[in-house]
């Protein structure tokens, strides 16, 4: 996945005959494709590609002579969708996070998009994979990096901030408001080595294993690792240079930092406004099938 979310989003698709996808299943996929394909456009971005779902609706519908860019900044999401997906003239592939969108677009030669679609969750196949450490579940690393050649992991976070900070970060970017005793406790137990280890301090400080307590850290740690705030601040900044007159976006987010970002942005931003609906969630169905989709909710964007 190239952007963030508390839970894991976009993958998985049917696509026969244009590859088969990966095990999860995409969120929100037809209110998503529906509305990007209005209008039919001709150069279309998917900024976080993930295990390739809405990527292979979107080919599976567009035109021949389309253009479609897939960006990612994890390796593996990319090695997996060029194997599914690569053999689409149509398509082209770059790792690279989607603030640097507007580069890359100028680099290919593709002007601006008339399209685009951010799923802003992490894909089941980063969070199953343990070596990644983005799950509370089995033992990893403290890396939870989406790009591995970056610098910060989890482990230097964890191990190198002062207890106030830490607190501070698990306060405000996974909403715990028992952060003070979990960082006092992590304090405590410094050095921490893999997730088994960071589990058990959290689960001290909070009297047993609570699973809601541990989904709040290891979300605050991995939007930190990956500075997914900051990508997201620094994407809407650049919208309106990339994005083309008439050209609509669709950002499905998964929990309130990003949410309010994406709103405030389409409410408030001159040449902006949001589409119709203004956002959708998952129905009963999906989320019954999804229970990721459970917290997602899609918001439409045009450029005007």
């Amino acid at each position: 996945m190239g952007g963030s979310g508390s839970s894991p989003g976009g993958a998985g698709s049917p696509g026969e005959g244009r590859g088969e996808p990966t095990g999860h299943v995409p969120v929100l996929l037809e209110e998503t494709v529906e509305f990007l394909l209005e209008g039919s456009p001709r150069t279309v971005v998917d900024g976080t590609v993930g295990g390739g779902g809405h990527l292979s609706a979107l080919l599976q519908r567009l035109a021949d002579d389309a253009r479609v860019l897939g960006l990612d900044r994890d390796p593996a999401a990319l090695q997996l969708v060029r194997a599914r997906l690569g053999h689409d003239p149509r398509l082209t592939l770059a790792g690279a996070p989607f603030d640097r969108l507007e580069e890359v677009l100028e680099g290919q030669g593709m002007g601006q998009a008339d399209a685009a679609l951010f799923d802003l969750g992490m894909s089941s196949d980063q969070l199953e994979d343990a070596s990644r450490g983005f799950t509370y579940r089995e033992t990893g690393p403290l890396d939870m990096r989406f790009d591995p050649t970056s610098e910060t992991t989890a482990a230097e976070i964890l191990n190198s901030l002062d207890q106030k900070e830490l607190a501070d970060l698990i306060f405000h970017l996974g909403g715990e408001r028992r952060s003070r005793r979990i960082a006092r406790r992590i304090v405590q137990r410094r050095p921490l080595a893999d997730t088994s280890e960071l589990v058990a301090a959290v689960s001290s400080a909070v009297r047993g294993y609570r699973p809601g307590v541990l989904s709040r850290v290891f979300q605050a740690l991995r939007i930190a690792v990956n500075d997914e705030m900051g990508q997201l601040d620094r994407l809407l900044e650049s919208m309106g240079r990339w994005l083309a007159p008439g050209g609509r976006v669709a950002l499905i987010t998964f929990h309130s930092l990003e949410d309010r970002r994406v709103k405030r942005f389409l409410r408030d931003t001159p040449g902006f406004r949001p589409g119709e609906p203004e956002w959708s969630a998952a129905g009963e169905e999906e989320r019954r099938r999804n229970v990721r989709s459970r917290s997602a909710k899609l918001r439409r964007g045009i450029r005007e």
